[in-house]
């Protein structure tokens, strides 16, 4: 009798990896304010297939968390709505996110360090907006391991050494601003089909007043990736960026994108997001 199981709802999109012919460190930003960022980066666009996780069976979907394959889906209402008051999102959406994360992982402590607001317009699509970023759309992770402890340091200094004695990650916390989100939703690659070594080079992301390191995304078949359709703003994605403690068959980070969706109706609301990202310490 042949089987009632749906196939996997799948999109296909192009997704900006970073090339082999670059044969140095790369780069991007300034070391000035005054100046337009600079980068070194050759781009490497891939046809790439992204499987929605919602068309997976529950047992499936349970498959993704933190320390598998690197991201997680969970529900969460948050009590601030509007996200245009910087204050208000440090005093009420950081306190949200932090209660968010202990519960999640069972940490002990949060340090919510910074966020990003992206929305993107009709008129400039991928730019910025009302002052805030557009979404990023080559394949990524937020910090490398050598930028992941330099963060600690950066913001607790006196008790950095101690607290890296122990287990450290960074997560981003990602949700929407408003839903469905149908114009450039994230895309995450699964960490069980990524090569930690080969398929993420070490990126300098030059600021102002100090140097940080991101990993830029090398290509590669074995990669697996994946997207939430029509994510809503009482859904949010938790990505780690930063895992201190190596375990075999634990995620270390996860590569992730913003993709044009080809199924996006014509009339879709430009993606509207913010990512807040945390220091989590057990």
């Amino acid at each position: 009798m042949p089987s009632l199981e749906k196939a996997p709802h799948t999109v296909h999109s192009n997704l900006n990896f970073l090339s082999p012919a670059l044969k140095e460190k790369p780069y991007y930003g300034s070391n000035s304010p005054d100046k337009v960022a600079e980068s070194n980066i050759i781009v490497n666009t891939v046809l790439t297939e992204l499987t929605d996780v919602r068309s997976l069976s529950p047992e499936e979907q349970a498959g993704f968390t933190l320390d598998t394959s690197g991201f997680q889906f969970y529900k969460h209402q948050s009590v601030e709505k509007d996200f245009t008051d910087e204050k208000r999102i440090k005093d009420v959406y950081y306190p949200e996110v932090e209660a968010l994360l202990k519960s999640v992982t069972g940490a002990k402590r949060i340090y919510v360090f910074d966020h990003t607001i992206r929305r993107r317009s009709h008129d400039a699509p991928g730019h910025e907006h009302r002052g805030d970023r557009g979404p990023g759309l080559r394949a990524h992770v937020d910090q490398s391991p050598k930028a992941g402890a330099a963060r600690v340091k950066l913001h607790l200094g006196d008790e950095a050494d101690e607290l890296l004695k122990g287990r450290v990650q960074i997560i981003n916390v990602w949700r929407p601003l408003r839903g469905p989100v149908q114009d450039t939703p994230l895309a995450m690659a699964d960490f069980r089909t990524v090569d930690p070594v080969s398929d993420v080079v070490a990126t300098d992301l030059i600021y102002p007043e100090r140097t940080g390191e991101t990993y830029s995304v090398r290509h590669s078949p074995a990669q697996k990736w994946y997207w939430f359709s029509e994510q809503q703003t009482d859904e949010v994605i938790l990505l780690k960026c930063y895992e201190n403690e190596v375990v075999k068959g634990r995620a270390l980070f996860t590569p992730h994108s913003a993709f044009i969706n080809p199924e996006a109706p014509k009339d879709a609301l430009p993606r509207w997001s913010i990512e807040v990202r945390a220091l989590v310490f057990y």
